[in-house]
């Protein structure tokens, strides 16, 4: 694969590169997580996050690997465009780039579910669903993501800090505050041995995973990577940070797991026929409010805003820049890249993710079903570290055989309505790109395109366990196999091709 990439200056230490994914891993996560969990897992809901804090380490180390090699920015939306070529790193980009956007729409509804709960009116939200006025207001915060974006970055520096604080504070405080409530009443052990309890099992953690938000939650562990290239020995640093931010979160979603079980009166929980049947729209605010703790459902409100409207504005950012860059290099329309004279950004950028965000926000009925079709994308893009790591390393294939066989069984947890939706937009995305980058050449097109969406919809036509996984293991050795990796290595990248 040639010479190791060596970074020119590196500056972030371990901690910190460690605080960092940490942080992003605290969005509007966990404002739901918990309640889904013990509704699809019950007590399997633990087993659940664990399962999950794996998986993602799993999918960590094999970006560890790729950045060991070529410790460059953003190496999880670059790494398979390094192993392979860029017209092959596509789908994964685009993937990568759809789903940051979608994010965007999901914090906006977030903020709008928990202010529902707080105001105590059918209004914004109807049978867990948003209403037309609830959609409204959710559209009414994207927009202030929007003019944030276009006129606050000074502003947004100087309040980053307190904006962090509170992600990591608030759920701390919460976590402590559940269990010392939880202590106040009687039934903390009933509600763990509750006769409906026996219709989990340990199939229900596996479809935690994905449906109760959780591989949502831990998404933000590869931020570490997405800094290789300012991190102090990359090597040794950025699979260590993976790991321990993954810990640290993993212990503070347990935590709250279990604070979260064992705070619910267990009459109230009976009522509802056990954890099956918890209805909350705003989880955690309306526990509180239940509890009468009605200290920490204020400090829960402002978190509800500020936690997910920092990640809101923050991803309306970030997917517009990578919109623009695909634009730049041709592998989007080339009018969107037009940066703006005063500002130096893509405001035109700017606005096409604002308008994807809003009509995905409108098509979605609440945060939950939202953040599924997220996860889905999240997922495709994590397919790309395990087929990177085999191709740049072949003495790991099997490891990353291993990984993306796990991944492709994981995305049949996903409904059949999302799936549909998620490879749907993935071939309009990418037939897109095939019009544009037409001077290319079809055949080479459909030799680096065709393989990967061919198997999603194959995960979607026969959604077998045994089926996915011989597809899955036999796509895999395919594309990493020497000879497939040399021929997109001969071919090069398509931005050589298009011309400014």
């Amino acid at each position: 694969m040639g010479a190791e990439y060596r970074p020119k200056k590196t500056s972030v230490s371990l901690l910190s590169a460690t605080l960092l994914s940490a942080t992003c891993m605290v969005g509007s996560g966990w404002l739901f997580s918990a309640q889904l969990s013990a509704k699809i897992a019950g007590n399997w809901a633990f087993l659940a996050w664990v399962l999950a804090a794996i998986l993602v380490m799993l999918v960590g180390m094999c970006l560890a690997k790729v950045v060991a090699t070529y410790p460059v920015r953003g190496a999880t939306t670059r790494s398979s465009s390094l192993s392979h070529n860029g017209i092959f790193g596509m789908p994964f980009a685009f993937a990568n780039w759809f789903g940051i956007m979608v994010v965007v729409a999901t914090e906006a509804q977030a903020t709008t579910q928990y202010v529902s709960a707080a105001i105590g009116s059918s209004v914004l939200m109807q049978h867990h669903s948003l209403t037309y006025t609830g959609k409204f207001l959710a559209l009414f915060i994207l927009f202030v993501y929007l003019v944030i974006n276009y006129y606050g970055v000074k502003l947004l520096a100087r309040v980053n800090n307190v904006v962090t604080i509170l992600k990591v504070f608030v759920p701390v405080f919460t976590v402590i505050i559940f269990l010392i409530a939880g202590l106040d009443h009687s039934g903390i052990a009933n509600n763990f041995s509750l006769p409906t309890n026996d219709v989990f099992g340990p199939g229900s953690a596996v479809m935690a995973i994905i449906g109760a938000g959780l591989i949502y939650s831990f998404n933000g562990f590869q931020v570490s990577a997405s800094f290789a290239s300012e991190i102090k020995n990359p090597k040794r640093n950025v699979p260590l940070s993976i790991i321990l931010s993954v810990l640290v979160i993993l212990g503070l979603y347990v935590a709250l797991q279990y604070a979260f079980m064992s705070a619910i009166p267990h009459d109230v929980l009976l009522s509802k026929g056990g954890w099956q049947g918890l209805n909350f729209s705003s989880p955690l605010l309306n526990l509180a409010m239940l509890l009468g703790l009605n200290f920490v459902a204020v400090l829960l409100l402002v978190d509800s805003v500020v936690s997910p409207s920092g990640t809101g504005y923050t991803y309306l950012g970030a997917s517009s820049r990578m919109l623009y860059a695909m634009s730049a290099e041709g592998q989007m329309p080339r009018w969107i890249a037009k940066l703006d004279p005063v500002y130096n950004f893509s405001k035109r950028s700017m606005l096409v993710n604002w308008v994807l965000s809003a009509i995905v926000l409108f098509n979605a009925d609440s945060w939950a079903a939202l953040m599924v079709v997220v996860t889905g994308y999240h997922v495709i893009g994590y397919m790309a570290a395990p087929i990177s790591m085999g191709a740049i390393s072949p003495k790991t294939r099997w490891f990353g055989l291993i990984v993306f066989v796990i991944l492709g069984l994981i995305m049949l947890t996903i409904p059949s309505h999302d799936l549909f939706m998620v490879n749907v937009s993935l071939t309009i995305l990418l037939g897109l790109y095939a019009f544009v980058q037409r001077k290319v050449g079809m055949q080479k097109l459909l030799l680096f395109i065709t393989p990967f969406l061919l198997y999603l919809w194959l995960l979607y036509i026969e959604p077998n366990a045994w089926f996915v996984g011989v597809v899955s293991a036999v796509f895999y050795l395919l594309i990493t196999s020497k000879s497939y990796v040399s021929i997109c290595k001969t071919h090069g990248d398509v931005d050589r091709v298009i011309e400014d």
